[in-house]
């Protein structure tokens, strides 16, 4: 099997490093290259990938502003000279962080990551239909969730918190790759928030009500909330 990849860099010496590093992977096959945020937006509209490989500090849109924007993100490796922007990419869900220059012994491990990512996503895909519930580790403990009692999931950071009426649980995981391991019934409608539909009360403009608690809709999940929302709608 061959995974699909998007170069986006504005700068030609850099795209060119990470073609030549594309082409000595052979589970690798190059999608494209984009010099900046705008173009790689309308490519991925057309063409979605498996793996982006992003810059930062771009003109017209930064790559901060195109994970913004996407609804659907690929598994996106950040390749920057800027170390500063490390933690921003922990929340938004980078698989990893790529200094410049880049050796090819660093950028093979960045993809093996991400490769090994997403054969286990392959894989949750195919149990998850049989499954109806998972188990996630925290500091000190193995914790068992059933699907139907988790309301919410918050993104903090490089962590995740479940919240189910009866407990909040912390554990270092990416809302991405929790994100992967719900069922249909789960819906990402903010970039920090994953809510399960079952649970909703109330949907009052912008925000849905679960509980006594408000989770704010943001303007990039909104499309895709409405639209499950209606198909679960009787009138």
């Amino acid at each position: 099997m061959k995974y699909q990849i998007l170069i986006v860099d504005d700068e030609p010496p850099a795209r060119k490093l990470l073609i030549d590093y594309v082409s000595k992977v052979g589970m690798l096959e190059l999608a494209g290259v984009c010099s900046n945020g705008e173009e790689a937006m309308v490519f991925l509209k057309e063409k979605p990938v498996d793996i982006l490989l992003l810059d930062i500090r771009m003109p017209l849109m930064t790559g901060m502003d195109l994970l913004d924007e996407l609804v659907e993100k690929p598994l996106t490796i950040f390749v920057t000279a800027y170390e500063e922007y490390a933690v921003k990419g922990y929340e938004l869900d980078v698989i990893d962080y790529l200094m410049k220059p880049v050796s090819f012994e660093r950028f093979r491990k960045a993809i093996d990551k991400a490769v090994e990512y997403l054969s286990v996503q392959v894989a949750t895909e195919v149990k998850r239909e049989i499954l109806d519930y998972f188990f996630i580790k925290t500091d000190t403990r193995i914790v068992k969730f059933l699907f139907e009692e988790i309301q919410a999931i918050e993104a903090q950071r490089e962590y995740i918190k479940i919240i189910t009426p009866t407990r909040k649980v912390m554990s270092l995981v990416s809302l991405t790759s929790i994100a992967n391991a719900l069922p249909g019934e789960f819906v990402r409608i903010h970039r920090s928030f994953i809510i399960n539909m079952r649970h909703i009360d109330e949907v009052q403009s912008n925000e849905v009500l679960i509980g006594e608690e408000l989770y704010p809709i943001s303007r990039n999940y909104r499309e895709d909330f409405f639209k499950k929302l209606g198909d679960r709608k009787l009138l």
